[in-house]
């Protein structure tokens, strides 16, 4: 049974998106989706394979509609992750984002990604912390660092919710570095074996010290455990 606080909480960080995507401008409506396919560990070794896509349903810039009903991009990813610990993961990913063939003007995306990844195992929603660098090479080499916090609450044996924030500070070539802030919203489910399923939202406040945009994902994914 779902205690009183977890309604709180999802009540609150609805207010809270609401209200902040009304005041800002502009603003867009996105889906993101995901599958990744974990193979066997070897030892400390894990190995991750995904593919994901993201659509935007609808662009907005002081209330009028400029873009809507985009495919934007689709994407393959790998990680190789090293367990050097119970409590401690260190990653090295690889992305590669086709965009070219949804817009001409846009280039096609290679990403590398250094991930360094810390559970606090049995505390009180079960904290965890993300770092990642990550390298963007497309019509601009972009340089990115992320850090995101995260807790986690089990609803049943096999559901949980858990909440977000992820800062993102950004750099390319002589352009001024850009912020970003994001908060998250998810439910896991692995009542099928080998399988978890994910569904959540995503609010992101993007170059805070800019030109500040809005940004809500619905966010959909499925891991799939050989």
């Amino acid at each position: 049974m779902i205690q009183k606080w977890h309604f709180s909480i999802l009540i609150l960080t609805c207010l809270l998106l609401g209200s902040s995507a009304n005041a800002q401008t502009p603003k867009a409506y996105l889906w993101e989706t995901e599958f990744d396919l974990e193979l066997p560990s070897r030892g400390n070794w894990g190995f991750t394979f995904g593919a994901g896509s993201r659509y935007l349903f609808a662009a907005e810039v002081e209330g009028e509609t400029v873009k809507e009903n985009i495919q934007q991009h689709l994407e393959l990813n790998h990680f190789t992750a090293y367990n050097s610990s119970e409590s401690l993961t260190i990653s090295l990913g690889l992305r590669y984002r086709f965009r070219e063939v949804f817009e001409e003007a846009l280039q096609d995306e290679i990403r590398i990604i250094e991930q360094l990844e810390y559970s606090h195992l049995n505390a009180f929603l079960s904290p965890e912390h993300r770092i990642r660098f990550e390298q963007r090479f497309r019509e601009a080499t972009i340089f990115r660092l992320r850090y995101q916090f995260g807790v986690s609450q089990p609803l049943s044996p096999d559901s949980s919710l858990g909440l977000s924030t992820e800062f993102l500070y950004s750099m390319a070539n002589d352009n001024r570095p850009k912020i970003e802030q994001r908060f998250g919203l998810e439910l896991e489910n692995s009542s099928v074996r080998n399988l978890e399923l994910s569904l959540g939202v995503e609010y992101r406040r993007d170059d805070l010290t800019g030109f500040p945009g809005t940004e809500i994902f619905l966010i959909t994914g499925a891991v799939l455990q050989l």
